[in-house]
């Protein structure tokens, strides 16, 4: 069972390195021209240093682009996402919603712990999306320290989809050394490995980690057998293969979200790639335009054959015999080029405009070159920039913090923190994730506009009529503003808390109605009192 789980394995990664051959010679050139981790400078035959990179449009772009995403979809300084139940009716139930806050904020604690790593591993992410269209994330349990986060590098990673066109396979291949190897694996290190540290324990070793559903799954049983994916590790190095141990996960860890997608692939399209032509171009325009100024700025020198100092020429303040003849006519002149320098600088503006364009930078800057813009001008923006990133943002969040978050919160059951679930919501649903990053509140500006401007109009309107207002449910209008501002629970009072405040103030009301009833009713007893004697 063992080898047929290794030749299965190494099979498997043949049709996945396959699949994925003709994506790699542009990412490699794409990373080249885009990122500060490729090769910008190469040596040729004889031993020189040669420049590769003449134009950092892209690489400058590519910054701004992976800090902007980060702004809008998972910005530091706010909850970005919430917990809800599936079932509506749950929604209002007061100890399910407080059991969701306190699992999201449980959840928010972790990722932005000292030791997560979240934080700086999601910049990474957001870069190699810019470059590749999508960028592998791993979640993992950190014993004794909480939960993990990295951003792998796409040369490790083959990944395969399902039907739904969903990517649920994940193999990583990958070179760690013998020191390290042994850190992870410990016991369940093989023998050979052992014998190998022995001798060599800084030497380098390929592994391969396979996570994909089990096939032979088992729902009932309680071990790994159970799990719906599978996780194997290999050792490549010895023996053409060597299975280290075989586990499982009931979430995958692995999360490989895409910038845009493409149609019957495991991968996707990106800036870098859409702009892939320009940013070969704008680099060879750039190479020219910088030996066209030098040329300019230096040029070479004509000079007669016999003249002494000719080769002096080009030093300041040399002092050439021989440079001007009896008449006073120089006998050295520069070379004259008929470059247009000034269309050629216009050329590569253009050029850089597509790459901007690309990477989305009129959208992200449009707000900050405009000042004087009124309120109605701002929200305008604000909706179109929605519009225009909704379908990148949207496939971001599906793809990555869905199941980042699924994964977060079966990490978090195992510690034993979510073991008070409400019995509501264990009887009648699960859960589900709603976002309110910046883009979403984009999203939602115009219906929250609506109500406030409702709401200032039904003010104005009830100094004429009074009964206006009777058509506007200011509680339920509450909880609308409440929710998209993302007001805790807490803050708000729960139903029956309403109705027993209501029941206080009726009291209220009617022991001041008898206070005020006392002296009428004292006087008509004396009168009463009087009329008898």
């Amino acid at each position: 069972m063992t080898e047929e789980r290794v030749k299965y394995a190494l099979k498997r990664l043949a049709s996945l390195q396959e699949e994925r051959k003709p994506w790699e010679p542009y990412w490699d050139k794409a990373a080249e021209l885009c990122s500060v981790n490729s090769k910008i400078y190469i040596k040729d035959n004889r031993g020189r240093i040669v420049q590769k990179v003449f134009d950092t449009t892209a690489r400058s772009d590519l910054t701004r682009f992976a800090a902007a995403l980060k702004s809008i979809l998972i910005p530091s300084n706010q909850r970005y996402h919430r917990l809800k139940p599936t079932e509506p009716g749950l929604e209002e139930n007061d100890a399910v919603r407080r059991f969701l806050e306190y699992v999201n904020n449980l959840i928010f604690k972790f990722r932005y712990a000292a030791n997560s790593s979240f934080s700086s591993e999601a910049d990474i992410l957001l870069t190699q999306l810019g470059i590749y269209g999508q960028a592998p994330w791993l979640v993992e349990d950190n014993v004794g320290r909480g939960i993990s986060y990295r951003a792998l590098q796409m040369a490790e990673v083959y990944c395969d989809v399902n039907r739904a066109g969903r990517i649920d396979t994940v193999y990583r291949l990958y070179e760690i050394s013998l020191r390290q190897a042994m850190k992870e694996f410990g016991p369940r290190a093989t023998e050979k490995m052992k014998e190998r540290f022995e001798k060599q324990p800084d030497c380098k070793i390929r592994l391969l980690h396979v996570v994909e559903p089990r096939a032979d799954r088992k729902p009932g049983k309680m071990d790994q057998k159970g799990m719906p994916f599978v996780s194997y590790h290999i050792n490549l190095d010895d023996g053409g293969g060597e299975l280290i141990y075989e586990s499982g996960y009931r979430t995958q860890p692995y999360m490989v979200p895409h910038y845009l997608g493409i149609a019957g692939s495991a991968y996707g399209d990106s800036p870098a790639m859409q702009a892939f032509y320009d940013i070969l171009t704008i680099n060879e325009m750039q190479k020219t335009i910088l030996r066209t100024g030098q040329l300019q700025g230096n040029p070479p020198i004509l000079a007669l054959d016999n003249l002494a100092d000719a080769q002096r020429a080009g030093l300041a303040g040399a002092l050439i015999r021989g440079g001007i003849d009896a008449q006073g006519r120089p006998m050295v002149a520069p070379m004259q080029y008929g470059n247009n320098l000034s269309i050629t600088l216009e050329l590569a503006n253009q050029v850089r405009d597509a790459i901007h364009n690309a990477f989305l930078q009129p959208l992200f800057l449009n707000m900050t070159q405009q000042k004087d813009m009124t309120a109605e001008e701002v929200r305008i923006r604000e909706a179109e920039k929605a519009m225009l990133l909704a379908p990148m943002g949207e496939r971001i969040n599906s793809e990555w913090m869905v199941g980042n978050v699924e994964r977060e919160i079966d990490i978090i059951r195992e510690y034993g923190l979510l073991d008070e679930v409400p019995d509501e919501l264990m009887a009648d649903g699960s859960l589900q994730i709603e976002f309110e990053s910046p883009m979403v509140h984009m999203q939602q500006a115009g219906e929250i506009k609506g109500l406030l401007e409702t709401l200032e109009s039904a003010m104005s309107l009830s100094q004429v009529d009074p009964t206006v207002l009777d058509r506007i449910n200011m509680g339920e209008a509450l909880n609308v503003i409440a929710d998209y501002k993302g007001v805790p629970s807490r803050v708000l009072r729960t139903p029956e808390e309403i109705e027993a405040l209501g029941e206080q103030r009726a009291q209220a009301a009617q022991a001041e109605q008898l206070l005020q009833a006392a002296p009428v009713l004292t006087q008509s007893m004396k009168n009463l009192k009087d009329a008898g004697a």
